[in-house]
């Protein structure tokens, strides 16, 4: 059969007509693409109404965290030994007063004194400040998960996540949020134990310690990683880990030698361990 020039146009142009049929959307999935754009959007809206602060503000507060606990530890002892001098006679009275004691932050030592004496208390009550500061952390993770998840962001699902992707949830938007930054390397053995890797850890940045440093000042340093311990711990529990079935442990690492000079010269690795 011959087909005339007319014919073959016609052949061309129903085959132009179904392949644009097979490749237009259903109407199904412009729906879910709509519906994708608009949570997107909605977020990206939620993210532009959050009130901004200044970075160096904002580490510094962070850090002042750690003078701050040592000065509500000391002044809790020091209130421990009134109550014992006074006799029992005196301890409702005494309780009651302190009730209503506040810190007044201009008669407190300077936070570099606060944080000598921190590293030269005796264990106990060197373990007493680390857990406020844990505790403060724990605080943070509960409202930064708060923050993240129940905020319609359409990239975070939880419901059927496994521990690897809660742990590259925290590397990733926990860590964005709170320091602006991902964390550098996560290394996982896919039993429940996790290593973080930041070698460039911004609560410390504006540290000058040098590749001499001694083990007195990095222990000095060691208490402004225990928020960020809390921060973990806070968030794992917020999305069903219960605390006592984690142990999250900071300490430091050397960093690599492709990495920039920094004023601090020691990376942080922080251990999780989660007991499913």
């Amino acid at each position: 059969m011959v087909r005339t020039k007319e014919d073959l146009n016609q052949s061309i142009k129903k085959m132009n007509r179904i392949n644009a049929a097979s490749n237009t959307p259903t109407a199904v999935g412009t729906q879910e693409t709509t519906e994708q754009q608009k949570l997107q959007h909605q977020l990206q809206i939620f993210q532009n109404s959050l009130p901004k602060v200044s970075q160096t503000a904002y580490m510094l507060l962070l850090n002042e965290c750690v003078p701050l606990s040592m000065a509500v530890e000391k002044k809790r002892g020091d209130r421990a030994l009134n109550l014992v001098g006074n006799g029992d006679d005196e301890v409702s009275q005494t309780e009651g007063k302190l009730e209503g004691v506040h810190l007044s932050p201009p008669l407190d030592p300077p936070s570099n004194q606060l944080c000598r004496e921190l590293y030269e208390a005796d264990e106990e009550k060197h373990n007493r400040v680390l857990d406020r500061l844990r505790n403060i952390g724990f605080e943070i993770g509960n409202k930064v998960t708060e923050l993240l998840v129940f905020s319609n962001n359409p990239n975070l699902h939880f419901k059927d996540m496994d521990l690897l992707s809660v742990m590259k949830f925290i590397c990733r938007d926990v860590w964005r949020q709170m320091f602006n930054k991902q964390v550098d390397n996560l290394k996982t053995n896919h039993r429940g134990t996790f290593y973080l890797f930041d070698y460039d850890y911004k609560p410390i940045q504006t540290f000058a310690l040098d590749s001499e440093s001694s083990a007195k000042e990095l222990q000095m340093v060691k208490p402004f990683l225990e928020i960020t311990v809390g921060v973990i711990k806070g968030v794992l529990a917020s999305i069903g880990h219960a605390p006592e079935n984690v142990v999250c442990l900071a300490s430091y690492v050397d960093r690599p030698e492709e990495k920039p000079r920094s004023s601090f010269t020691k990376g942080v690795s922080f251990h999780v361990q989660v007991t499913m």
